[in-house]
C-alpha cells in the first residue's frame, strides 16, 4: 500500500527542486501529487519519501523523474483552428508594422510548436527577418527539438503538401524539418519561474504549459508574458487555460485563448 505523507511529500518537494531544479510549490498539489503517485506504482515505489532518496543516490532515477515531470510531448499544428487564426489574421498583423518580429514559442518540448510557426511565416513569404525563439526547461527535449525529426504521430496535421515542401524523409517514416525552415528557429533553456522574460516580443505562444500551476505562479508567468510584449502584441495559450480578467495583466481578449497586450503598461 502506498504511503501519501503530506511530509513524504515535502521531503520529495525539497530533494526535486534541490536536484532537478523544479519548485514543486509551484503545482497545484492536489494535481501534482496526483500524478506522482501513478508514477510511485510504476516504478513499485513505496511512498514520495522513497523516491526523493531515490533520486540522490541513483543517476538514472533522477533522469527519469526530470523527464516525467517536463514531459510535453506535442505536435505539429496542434489545434488547427489557432494556427489558421495566426496565418490568416495575427501574423499579418503583426508584419504590417514593418520592423523584424521577434516570436516566443514558451514550453517548446520537442519543437513542432516553433517549426509550424516557422512554416507559416514561410507560407507567408515574410522574410528571414522575423525570427523564432523557442524555450523549454528540459534541456533533453530541446535537443530532441534541434535535430528536427519527427515520426507520423507528431505530423497528424501536416498536409501532404506541407510535407512535402517543408519536410525532407530520413526514413521510412520520418521526416526533418528542411534547415531553411529550420534556420529560422533558436532553440534556449528557460525556466518561466525563474529566468528574465524576453523583450520585446510580438506573438507569444505558451500552450498546455501552466496547467498545473499553482494560481500565484500563473499570475507571475501571465504578467511577464504581458511586460515582454510590445503593446497590440498576442499571447496564444492552451485549450483549457483561458485568463480571468486578462486586463490586470494589461492583456485584452482577441479571439478564443487569443490576448493582445493593451497600450497600458502594468
Amino acid at each position: 500500500m502506498l504511503e501519501k505523507s503530506a511530509a513524504g511529500y515535502a521531503f520529495l518537494q525539497r530533494k526535486v527542486k534541490e536536484h532537478v531544479g523544479i519548485d514543486l510549490a509551484m503545482y497545484k498539489d492536489r494535481q501534482m501529487m496526483r500524478r506522482l503517485t501513478g508514477y510511485l506504482q510504476r516504478h513499485n515505489l513505496p511512498s514520495f519519501y522513497a523516491l526523493g532518496r531515490l533520486i540522490e543516490r541513483d543517476p538514472d532515477a533522477l533522469r527519469a523523474l526530470r523527464e516525467f515531470l517536463t514531459i510535453n510531448v506535442t505536435e505539429f499544428f496542434r489545434n488547427p483552428a489557432s494556427f489558421e487564426t495566426l496565418k490568416s489574421r495575427v501574423l499579418p498583423e503583426l508584419a504590417r508594422v514593418g520592423e523584424p518580429l521577434r516570436i516566443w514559442s514558451a514550453g517548446t518540448a520537442n519543437g513542432a510548436e516553433a517549426y509550424s510557426l516557422a512554416i507559416l511565416l514561410e507560407e507567408l513569404r515574410l522574410g528571414p527577418e522575423h525570427r523564432i525563439m523557442a524555450t523549454d526547461i528540459d534541456q533533453g527535449a530541446l535537443d530532441e527539438a534541434r535535430t528536427g525529426i519527427y515520426g507520423p504521430m507528431h505530423l497528424k496535421e501536416v498536409s501532404d503538401a506541407r510535407r512535402r515542401l517543408f519536410f525532407e524523409a530520413v526514413g521510412e517514416e520520418t521526416w526533418r524539418i528542411r534547415p531553411g525552415v529550420a534556420a529560422r528557429v533558436a532553440f534556449r533553456r528557460h525556466d518561466l519561474l525563474r529566468d528574465p522574460y524576453p523583450s520585446p516580443t510580438h506573438l507569444i505562444l505558451c500552450r498546455n504549459v501552466v496547467i498545473y500551476f499553482t494560481e500565484e505562479a500563473k499570475e507571475r508567468i501571465y504578467l511577464g508574458f504581458a511586460r515582454s510584449l510590445v503593446p497590440g502584441g498576442y499571447l496564444l495559450v492552451g485549450g483549457t487555460e483561458s485568463i480571468l480578467r486578462p486586463a490586470r495583466f494589461g492583456l485584452e481578449s482577441a479571439g478564443p485563448f487569443l490576448y493582445r497586450r493593451t497600450e497600458v503598461a502594468v
